[in-house]
């Protein structure tokens, strides 16, 4: 019996030991892994100073974006002069590279409906319109110039004003899908496109997870799964012969400097409320210590899902329109007005200012001025811009 005994306690010793072993092994496995992937996310709300599109390359390209640079900052020496090889973009005003200085920006249509959030990829985008689709829900035209992301979407589908938008910058539409009168606009206008719908497995694909901080869980929905990326992207326009460079029209990027003296300020902008609708609004908070407007949607910071980062502008533009349901649509969708002439707003450096814009055609270029008629000067950095309905009040606080 005491043999046996010992034989019990003998083995039992043998398999603790094992135990204790394998757990160690484990944790050694398990400890950088850990520790690893905390890094491959930003936390929220940090921002860099960096050049577009080449940051560092010890670290992730995801987590920079690009803030407020005056035009007098001392890049390189004590002239002011920028780094060699870089020069200054015409969608920011920000430095950029020269490889990509003339890149034709991607204008991507990118799901905003509350079950698609967070979106990928719109932390970088140059300048973002956003505007009623039907539902009262809003959708957004993010413009890529500086950066190509990795990963942009959700991808969703377009409709004939955001063509439109796309013609502004000379962009490539990228979309999933359109409605009739999208269709019919892509058509007569001949605009260089992508459409998921004849790509999807080659240049676009489908995710339907959401980030583990996410308000979202579960499943993402098939029709908010849609997206694409820098490489598929970059070798679709090379292999379909897509003209890559953007056009010389200056009037596809925008001015940048300091405001002229005698442009006098309508107020105080240190919180701007635009509600799209009693579902959709959007909110922009000024930070005075960086002068960027931090970007908030109904359930708080609208965050990035690439960077965990929350979205953030220098400048807002405001273009009042009509914006009313089309007749007999039985899924409620907009007639949006976007040639012609009409009011708006610039917000930038906690103040607002009475502006106006111009669009000739469908097909040619926003051009905007102060009331005075002297061209529009933005503040360096990215540009949100809220195509918004007569029928409402935007809010300055």
């Amino acid at each position: 019996m005491r043999r046996i005994l010992d034989d019990i306690m003998s083995r039992k010793k043998i398999f603790l030991i094992s135990l204790g072993v394998s757990l160690g092994a484990a944790l050694l496995i398990l400890l950088p892994i850990f520790f690893l992937t905390r890094g491959e996310v930003a936390e929220p709300n940090e921002v860099y100073e960096v050049f577009a599109e080449e940051p560092p390359e010890e670290e992730p390209v995801e987590r920079f974006v690009r803030i407020r640079v005056p035009l007098d900052w001392e890049y390189e020496g004590d002239d002011g002069s920028l780094p060699e090889g870089y020069t200054l973009s015409i969608l920011t005003g920000l430095p950029l590279h020269e490889d990509y200085a003339q890149r034709r920006p991607l204008a991507a249509v990118i799901n905003n409906i509350r079950r698609s959030l967070p979106q990928s990829g719109i932390a970088s985008a140059d300048v973002i319109y956003e505007v009623l689709a039907e539902g009262d829900v809003t959708r957004m035209v993010a413009i890529f110039q500086s950066y190509y992301p990795e990963k942009i979407g959700s991808i969703r589908s377009a409709r004939d004003y955001f063509i439109d938008f796309a013609f502004n910058h000379d962009g490539i539409l990228v979309f999933h899908g359109a409605s009739p009168s999208g269709h019919n606009r892509i058509r007569n206008t001949r605009i260089d496109n992508v459409d998921g719908g004849a790509w999807e497995g080659r240049v676009f694909w489908r995710d339907r997870t959401y980030p583990h901080w996410a308000l979202n869980t579960g499943t993402r929905p098939q029709e908010h799964s849609s997206y694409t990326g820098r490489e598929q992207m970059e070798s679709h326009i090379e292999d379909r012969n897509i003209r890559s460079e953007i056009g010389d029209d200056p009037n596809f990027g925008f001015n940048f400097g300091e405001l002229p003296e005698e442009i006098e300020s309508l107020g105080i902008a240190h919180r701007v409320v635009v509600p799209f609708s009693s579902l959709y609004t959007r909110t922009f908070i000024f930070d005075e210590d960086t002068e960027l407007y931090m970007v908030e949607y109904q359930n708080g910071p609208l965050r990035d899902a690439l960077t965990a980062e929350q979205v953030s502008v220098t400048n807002i533009l405001i273009q009042i329109t009509s914006v009313t349901r089309v007749a007999g649509d039985a899924e409620g969708r907009r007639n949006v007005v976007t040639t012609g002439s009409g009011r708006g707003y610039l917000v930038t450096g906690g103040e607002h200012f009475p502006v106006r814009w111009e669009k000739a055609s469908h097909t040619a270029p926003m051009r905007w001025y102060f009331e005075d008629d002297q061209p529009l000067i933005l503040s360096a950095g990215r540009t949100w811009i809220c195509v918004f309905q007569t029928t409402a009040t935007v809010t300055f606080e």
